[in-house]
């Protein structure tokens, strides 16, 4: 059974994750246990559960000790444990939901990257960046290579694959792009580091 660490919540919702599979034991007995399992999971609320089954069954849960459950009475088809780190590591994930956590910042510096669509128009923004980035301190953000292509080639700007990024340190400019930018971004992540949570620990 291998233990990690819980980098962000699992469909936005659940902390927790146990992955099980059959390796080669028993069939007869994994598929009498998964059938007792999968009753167990209908007893529990919707809310603080999901499964999902292809080459492996993976359970999601928001409460560890159903977690707890699991390893204890089906251990043996259990491969992977997810959780938080510690109860601070939780407690955040659980009040911001599309945290994750790192080793490291965005390139060792930035704790917000916002995420653009390449089939949004997103061209025609191209001088919104100009002009808000030009007077603001150099280290405050980063140009992704998509979207620093979008910038240098403007009206000669396509679409590619690979959807244009930003990255960001302070909060407000985070609130300042969205506010500017709603219909273009399709995702915002903000990064918190490991040492963080593990310096709780130790105080």
């Amino acid at each position: 059974m291998q233990f990690e660490t819980t980098t962000k919540l699992f469909y936005s919702k659940f902390p927790y994750k146990a992955v099980l599979v059959n390796e080669g034991f028993n069939a007869d007995q994994y598929y009498g246990d998964m059938r007792k399992m999968i009753e167990w999971l209908r007893s529990l609320s919707k809310e603080d559960q999901q499964m999902r089954h292809a080459r492996t069954i993976q359970l999601f849960f928001k409460k560890r000790k159903d977690l707890e459950h699991v390893v204890n009475k089906y251990g043996k088809w259990v491969t992977q444990v997810y959780e938080p780190l510690n109860k601070k590591h939780y407690e955040y994930l659980m009040q911001n939901r599309d945290a994750i956590t790192r080793n490291k910042l965005f390139w060792n510096r930035y704790p917000y990257k916002i995420t653009f669509g390449c089939h949004t128009d997103i061209d025609k923004a191209v001088n919104w960046f100009e002009n808000f980035f030009s007077e603001k301190d150099p280290r405050r953000f980063r140009f992704g290579s998509s979207l620093h292509q979008l910038i240098k080639e403007k009206e000669r700007w396509r679409s590619y694959w690979c959807n244009p990024v930003l990255y960001l340190t302070e909060h407000d400019d985070v609130m300042l792009c969205k506010l500017a930018l709603s219909g273009h971004i399709t995702k915002i992540e903000s990064a918190v580091t490991f040492d963080q949570f593990r310096k709780a620990d130790n105080e």
